[in-house]
């Protein structure tokens, strides 16, 4: 019997399947598979998959298992079931905690389905990765790098999206400068680096940007930074504005967090705190003649205060310094 007339008796089998006659409903996922050009697509219930691309569906006609290559198909997909479509509402309404917890049920409900496109299990996955960015759970962002399920299965751009992960996680527990430097250029510079979307790159940024702050003690932070890094923190600066500006959009917190940190670095730069120890007041002649890094500080933080509602001790003392020059202007 020809493959098209396997698929199409047991696309004929589900279609006439009566609950009422059959005592519990079948388990699976609901396909639109189409064999050819000449056929029609219809829906199968696919039980699960057997290595890459290879699907595996209950033939009613044989009373067997059948397994069939879905990329040699004109077209197969895979529905998306109800509890991803959850997972990814609870994500998009920034229910972070929710979305965790569910995003892990269906990686686990749905693995047996690992290998072929589009499937649950692995988009639950790849998901996991953006929560755990977003809540800055980086341990957990390890643990989840380090344990993705068949990461050579991935298309170019979750590929790299997990391997920014993974240059993320170094980055955060301690890797050195160099050779976080290093992996970001050897990403960027392969077949894959160049299908990042720009929250990928972001994080990339983020990670050279903390991997260089490293050098600045949180002594420096709450005095003064030394001469001898300030070309350190100008460069950790830089990078993580880049994090903030690569990044953003509707999920926002990484970019917070990165112009948070960046905001406490120019905080400390020298002669920031010394000016701003002048007074509350500020006036054209006063902001006109402040440092540079001052005026950056405080606009920055002006921005997380009254913008995106964040506060903290540097960024509230800055904040309240801060002067528009361009208030009442037309």
């Amino acid at each position: 019997m020809k493959f098209h007339t396997i698929i199409a008796v047991g696309l004929a089998a589900l279609a006439g399947f009566s609950y009422a006659q059959q005592p519990a409903k079948p388990k699976g996922l609901v396909a639109v598979v189409q064999v050819s050009e000449k056929s029609k697509p219809g829906k199968l219930l696919v039980k699960g998959a057997s290595g890459k691309d290879t699907f595996v569906y209950y033939d009613a006609g044989s009373e067997q298992n059948v397994q069939r290559n879905a990329a040699k198909m004109k077209l197969f997909f895979l529905l998306t079931p109800a509890d991803l479509v959850e997972a990814e509402q609870s994500l998009g309404a920034s229910d972070l905690e929710e979305a965790a917890r569910q995003l892990a049920a269906v990686k686990e409900a749905y693995k047996d389905y690992l290998g072929l496109d589009r499937n649950p299990a692995e988009r639950a996955a790849v998901l996991e990765i953006d929560c755990a960015v977003r809540r800055l759970a980086f341990a957990e962002l390890k643990t989840l790098v380090g344990s993705f399920p068949h990461p050579e299965w991935l298309g170019a751009e979750d590929k790299g999206k997990l391997m920014a992960a993974n240059i993320l996680v170094k980055a955060v527990g301690g890797a050195a400068l160099a050779d976080v430097e290093n992996e970001v250029k050897e990403l960027m510079s392969s077949g894959v680096g160049k299908t990042l979307n720009g929250s990928s790159y972001g994080w990339l940024q983020y990670a050279i940007a903390y991997a260089t702050a490293a050098a600045i003690t949180p002594e420096d932070l709450a005095g003064t930074i030394p001469a001898d890094k300030e070309a350190a923190a100008h460069k950790a600066i830089d990078a993580y504005c880049r994090a903030a500006v690569s990044s953003h959009g509707r999920d926002m917190e990484l970019p917070i967090d990165a112009m948070v940190r960046a905001q406490a670095l120019l905080w400390a730069m020298p002669g920031v705190k010394e000016y701003a120890a002048k007074g509350a007041s500020m006036d054209a002649g006063k902001w006109g003649e402040a440092p540079a890094n001052f005026r950056d500080a405080v606009a920055l933080a002006y921005m997380l205060k009254n913008i995106y509602g964040t506060g903290g001790e540097t960024i509230d003392a800055a904040a309240k310094l801060f002067f528009n020059t361009q208030a009442g202007k037309e």
